[in-house]
């Protein structure tokens, strides 16, 4: 009988059990269906987060998520009276929840229902939504320009968004 080196054996040995416990994800070498496995460490990109604010005009009320700042800015009603209004600063991630939309009375209304006082405008495809009442929150973009009353058409809320300075 022949014998087998033992050092030599137990080395190859422990080496392929190392091999067979490696984490298979670390190589690219799997089959051309297995998608890559990335680590969210390597790739997550860590958003900032700001507060909520609240915004009331008579009976609009309003959630904004994510505000970085609070600007003020100025704008001039039909008869040249200037008014003063809010600009949120928004980190990407902002929401609009309404949590009172203000709708008109409808005692007032022939139909007894209530309209819409208040929209979210979109200047550059010049659309609107109005707010109403139970309705889901709305996240904002680059595209959301601001909330108006529908009735005089001025802006009483306005949105920017955050842009980091490059160094």
């Amino acid at each position: 009988m022949k014998k087998i080196p033992t050092l030599p054996f137990y080395i190859a040995l422990l080496l392929f059990m190392v091999g067979c416990q490696t984490d298979s994800r670390s190589d690219n070498t799997g089959s051309a269906s297995d998608p890559p496995m990335i680590s969210d460490s390597d790739t997550a990109e860590v958003l900032p987060t700001g507060t909520t604010e609240t915004f009331t005009d008579h009976d609009l009320v309003l959630d904004v998520s994510n505000v970085y700042e609070v600007q003020t800015t100025s704008g001039i009603y039909d008869d040249g009276e200037t008014y003063e209004y809010p600009v949120y600063i928004c980190y990407p991630g902002a929401t609009l929840t309404i949590v009172n939309a203000g709708m008109s009375d409808p005692a007032y209304e022939e139909d007894h229902q209530p309209r819409p006082q208040w929209g979210v405008y979109d200047i550059e495809t010049d659309t609107r939504v109005n707010l109403v009442d139970g309705m889901e929150p709305i996240v904002l973009d680059e595209t959301t320009d601001a909330v108006f009353n529908l009735e005089a058409s001025v802006f009483v809320l306005k949105f920017h968004f955050y842009e980091p300075l490059l160094e």
